[in-house]
């Protein structure tokens, strides 16, 4: 009886401290409560402020080290120096190496991205991103070494979206030239940093207040600049389709006209002949267009087609031979194959045949890799049985696989680079770990792998300059000796 006269307390005196709260709450005004909402900077990233238009591309320069050392080899763009991923330097890889890979000679840690690397005369060259400086950085380092020479730099504002930098610079003996996240282009001298001249092409080509004017793709800049006998080589869309630009001076020489509301994708030109005509291939967002490279109509478009219009394309347009040209969507969105015609005045693009992820070769984000008459790729996610794994087609058959690597050997999500040499390949999954095959025409060999860096997002392309591979996952870059030591 007394537990129970003692529970009915405890219950009245309970009930009147809640309704006690419940009236304080009310008369002062509590309600509705303040909310604390999860903002930029509580898991310590900068605090996001809204984006200033007042950008003075390259107003910065620091000079930082001496070049120690020349060492022989170049990468002097995105693909290299032929277009192609396949490096035709002289010297001999290892044959194989152990768990650990081959041997580190150098890291440096970078802003979140996936920019890849250019090398020529013995310097590396990389845009970054400085997140707490909000800072856009062309970084040059020695090959030797990993010594950073210079950076040059400007302030812009960015927010954070699958990482920042994704673009490789273009660089010759005279001109360096790169394009920031939010379409900022640079030329500089390659050895010095002095800077040439800039274009903002978001201010230059945009349409204000219009959709169809807007230059920089959702997840920023990922085309890759072409430098053509000293000659900028550029894709901005909005105003132009392409331009041309004079890498002494900056003067625009030629722009090819955009009717047609063309956007910057994330893929790259690609110059090809096509009956022997020399072009600039490129698969924007809208179509893919053919515009002449060379004589006195360059910038002329040539050719376009609406019929192969992906949402979002990241690989760039492959030449298959026979005037034909591989093109690949993301999200999806599979692969198709164009053919150029021409009838002694005029080009026409007619698409032959599109093919899902999961009916025929395909590739999210690096462009594949043809070698004899095969192609190789690794697969998107979505791409059925063969989902993230390594494949080989015959370039006169899109759909009909060759060889693959089998569902016990996937890597990744599908998303990392590789790069040939001779009748080797290297690849990177997602998480930096690193595969050596050999490949045998239309079959590959696994030789080795290891696990170079306990990384994430390692989808920067990587490159070979000389005896030396320089690959990156999202915060590191590495500089790894590759070539044979007996």
């Amino acid at each position: 009886m007394i537990l129970k006269k003692n529970n009915i307390l405890y219950t009245g005196l309970t009930t009147v401290i809640l309704a006690g709260v419940l009236i304080w709450w009310l008369v002062g005004d509590h309600y509705p409560a303040e909310l604390t909402v999860r903002v930029p900077g509580m898991d310590n990233r900068p605090k996001i402020e809204p984006r200033s238009e007042n950008i003075v591309v390259g107003e910065f320069f620091d000079t930082l080290g001496t070049f120690d050392e020349m060492v022989a080899g170049e990468w002097p763009r995105f693909r290299g120096a032929n277009f192609d991923n396949i490096i035709r330097d002289t010297f001999q890889m290892a044959e194989s190496w152990d768990t650990t890979g081959p041997p580190l000679i150098w890291k440096v840690t970078l802003g979140e991205g996936y920019a890849g690397p250019a090398v020529k005369n013995g310097r590396v060259y990389l845009l970054d991103y400085n997140e707490r400086r909000k800072a856009d950085m062309l970084r040059c380092f020695s090959l030797k070494s990993g010594t950073e020479l210079w950076r040059r730099w400007y302030n812009v504002d960015m927010k954070r979206n699958h990482g920042y930098s994704r673009t490789i610079p273009a660089v010759t003996d005279k001109y360096l030239v790169s394009v920031g996240p939010r379409s900022h282009v640079m030329c500089v001298d390659p050895n010095t940093g002095v800077l040439f001249w800039t274009i903002d092409m978001e201010k230059e080509f945009g349409v204000p207040g219009s959709a169809k004017g807007k230059i920089t793709p959702d997840f920023y800049s990922g085309q890759c600049p072409l430098i053509d006998n000293d000659v900028a080589v550029l894709a901005p869309g909005g105003k132009a389709l392409m331009i041309g630009v004079r890498c002494s001076d900056g003067e625009i020489l030629w722009r090819t006209p955009n009717p047609d509301s063309l956007h910057m994708s994330h893929g790259s030109i690609m110059p090809m002949l096509i009956h022997g005509r020399k072009m600039y291939v490129y698969n924007a967002v809208g179509g893919v267009v053919g515009v002449a490279a060379d004589g006195s109509d360059v910038g002329r478009l040539l050719w376009k087609t609406k019929e192969w219009s992906p949402a979002t394309t990241a690989a760039s347009p492959l030449f298959l031979g026979n005037n034909e040209i591989a093109v690949f969507g993301s999200y999806g969105a599979g692969g198709g194959k164009l053919r150029i015609d021409f009838d002694g005045n005029n080009y026409k693009a007619v698409l032959v045949e599109t093919h899902k992820a999961s009916e025929g070769i395909s590739s999210d984000q690096q462009t594949p890799v043809i070698k004899g008459d095969y192609i190789w790729s690794v697969m998107p996610e979505n791409a059925g049985p063969l989902k993230k794994q390594l494949v080989c087609y015959n370039r006169s058959d899109l759909r009909k696989l060759v060889w693959s690597s089998g569902k016990e050997m996937r890597f990744g999500r599908g998303l990392g680079p590789y790069i040939m040499k001779d009748d080797k390949m290297l690849l990177l999954d997602d998480d930096a770990n690193l595969y050596y095959f050999r490949i045998e025409e239309s079959k590959a060999e696994l030789i080795s792998n290891s696990s170079i860096i306990k990384g994430i997002e390692a989808w920067g392309p990587m490159a070979i300059a000389g005896n030396y591979l320089i690959m990156r996952d999202a915060r590191n870059m590495l500089c790894l000796f590759i070539g044979k030591t007996n």
